[in-house]
């Protein structure tokens, strides 16, 4: 297969390395808008492909070995839609809905970054018109493909929790953001914690009712002159009373720290407790983290592995998109909510979904 990749930060060099380290793609096209900068990602898959290339640039779970043609452009999607079989979106938030609209229209198989849209409504009326094209949208809400993710929502699925009661839902970044991107980020609801908005009903099965928030600024300045917040909490009300609290930092010390717990009348599961968790116990003869994760990408590594294999089934029409553009409505709904909470000090009742 032949994939296109345009954006190619953090996000897309790791969506463009796994998709060199795939089997089932033979070619990869890099769009972007600056030459220089696009060879230099290039150079950067070929040596991720380099037989003997460290876990740190290759990644933990890379294949042993791997090929696959590079091809760059500074063309525009349509340049390139004939030539490609589907098209990975990787560029700011900004650009997603008319890139994605854009592919689309081409007929082009997307997987394209969350969250499709920062605006609500553009959200609601970009679904509504990219059900009506032919082509598969998927957005990348990576923990939907996260192994422990999926076992967690089938054992709640099942009964084995009993009935819900609290939700804990940490998500603690690592590595603090490049200062050029805070204004650009859409902010710790929108572009952080958003994951967890998407994950909780997803695990769940039920909706979030109301909302309440709060934030600080106690890292980066930066942050509150966007009026952003780098250390913040929300309580989250699900339908059925359950709560959910929510926690996110963009910069903590220890590591990586991405977990997500939830406790029932008969049983407590969790995502992320493991070897590798960023939480050193002060409890007699409890060892240390070994290696913490040093950033998501790591944390999630198998997770975005498992993304792009089924976007790859996607394209081949071998598989159904898990998520639709529609999907992150509610997750979007969330954010809003704990954005406006937070500025107004006060809790946000979420509407009932339209019918």
């Amino acid at each position: 297969m032949h994939i296109g990749v345009i954006g190619v930060g953090r996000a897309g060099l790791m969506h463009a390395r796994n998709l060199a380290q795939n089997p089932d793609v033979d070619r990869i096209t890099l769009l972007g808008r600056d030459g220089t900068r696009l060879a230099e990602v290039a150079q950067s898959l070929l040596d991720s492909i380099a037989p003997g290339s460290p876990a740190d640039i290759a990644g933990e779970h890379a294949p042993a070995s791997a090929e696959v043609d590079l091809a760059w452009s500074t063309g525009s999607i349509d340049s390139i839609a004939a030539d490609i079989d589907g098209l990975v979106i990787a560029s700011p938030t900004a650009s997603h809905p008319q890139l994605a609209r854009q592919a689309a229209r081409a007929g082009l198989p997307v997987l394209v970054e969350k969250p499709l849209s920062l605006d609500l409504d553009e959200l609601k009326m970009l679904s509504d018109e990219l059900d009506g094209l032919s082509a598969q949208v998927m957005v990348a809400f990576h923990r939907r493909y996260d192994p422990a993710h999926q076992s967690l929502r089938r054992r709640v699925s099942a009964g084995e929790l009993g009935r819900l009661r609290i939700v804990r839902a940490t998500g603690h970044d690592h590595l603090p953001l490049a200062l050029d991107y805070i204004p650009k980020s859409g902010g710790m609801w929108h572009d952080m914690l958003i994951h967890d908005f998407d994950a909780i009903p997803w695990v769940t099965g039920e909706r979030v009712v109301r909302v309440q928030a709060v934030g600080s600024v106690l890292d980066e300045p930066l942050y509150g002159e966007y009026g952003d917040t780098d250390t913040a909490a929300a309580i989250l009300t699900l339908e059925s009373g359950a709560l959910a609290l929510v926690s996110g930092t963009r910069r903590n010390g220890a590591g990586q720290d991405v977990r997500l717990e939830v406790c029932g009348s008969d049983n407590t599961f969790s995502v992320g407790l493991e070897p590798r968790m960023a939480v050193t116990s002060t409890e007699p003869d409890v060892p240390g983290p070994e290696r913490p994760y040093p950033q998501f990408i790591d944390r999630f590594e198998i997770a975005f592995r498992s993304e792009i294999a089924h976007f790859l089934r996607l394209v081949r029409g071998e598989d159904a998109n898990l998520t639709q553009p529609r999907s992150g409505i509610h997750a979007i709904e969330i954010a809003e909510a704990a954005a406006l909470s937070r500025l107004t000090a006060a809790p946000v009742l979420l509407p009932a979904p339209s019918r």
